[in-house]
């Protein structure tokens, strides 16, 4: 009995407790719904470095053999960084004076493969890069010396650099038209036999256009640019868009595009 009693108390112990816990929460103020808002991350993740410290960050990360070599990533810029030190361009890339630049930045792709005409180390030297070989990306720029090799090089960085700002919008406000811009590169005067006499005060076009997908095509065949520069199959899409630099933009490349054939700048220095 004594028992029953007790074990009556505790479950009206309980009981009491519960209502009470039950009473409080219902006297509770009911709280504010929590709307969440959700943050959006506007930042350009280089825009406080250079178009030099850019290229210089986008090297292939590999085992080196023991002789410095390795094998390169293609979408990289390895060669690319190789071949700026070589000519002494750094500054070129590196400059903050402004930011009303585009660097078209040529990948490691853009290097290797036997077209001599888009096929970066095969047109300056006349021998192939194959893409998926072991190399020292400086050990092979220090071998280029010949100063016709050294013009052309420099030829084909200088076109490279554009002397405004194009991003996808609002640069290029309307889709599937081309828009001419200047570059680094100074166009050669020709004789008659299309031989180049002399390097001109006028600098080459290049020409981008967007399609309907916002991708930038160069040097379109529809574009209002020499024949020189449209032959061959020589436009090329952009790999990579809208890299926002501290000094600009760059947009990567997987391909070459010219203006005049490079191999007519062997003779004239370009400083």
């Amino acid at each position: 009995m004594v028992k029953n009693r007790i074990m009556k108390t505790i479950y009206k112990i309980v009981a009491l407790s519960v209502f009470a816990a039950l009473f409080s929460a219902c006297t509770l103020d009911v709280q504010d719904n929590f709307e969440f808002t959700p943050e959006f991350l506007d930042e350009d993740p280089f825009s406080n470095i250079t178009a030099w410290e850019f290229i210089q960050s986008q090297g292939t990360v590999a085992i080196l053999d023991d002789q410095n070599r390795k094998r390169l990533n293609g979408e990289k810029l390895d060669f690319m960084a190789a071949a700026i030190k070589r000519v002494g361009y750094e500054d070129l890339y590196n400059q903050t004076t402004t930011s009303d630049r585009t660097y078209l930045f040529l990948n490691n792709n853009a290097f290797t493969g036997n077209n001599r005409d888009r096929d970066i180390i095969r047109l300056v030297t006349g021998n192939t890069q194959g893409g998926g070989s072991l190399v020292n990306p400086d050990t092979l720029m220090a071998s280029i010396t010949a100063p016709d090799q050294i013009n052309i090089l420099k030829a084909v960085l200088r076109y490279n650099i554009v002397s405004t700002f194009v991003a996808q919008v609002p640069t290029l406000t309307i889709f599937d038209r081309d828009f001419l811009f200047k570059t680094f590169l100074p166009t050669l005067e020709l004789d008659e036999d299309g031989t180049p006499i002399a390097l001109t005060n006028e600098f080459a076009d290049i020409a981008f256009r967007r399609d309907t997908r916002w991708d930038i095509n160069i040097n379109n065949p529809s574009s209002p640019l020499p024949e020189s520069a449209l032959g061959r199959d020589f436009d090329e899409t952009v790999r990579v868009h809208n890299i926002v630099l501290n000094n600009g933009i760059g947009h990567i490349m997987n391909d070459l595009v010219r203006f005049q054939p490079y191999p007519l700048y062997a003779n004239f220095p370009i400083d």
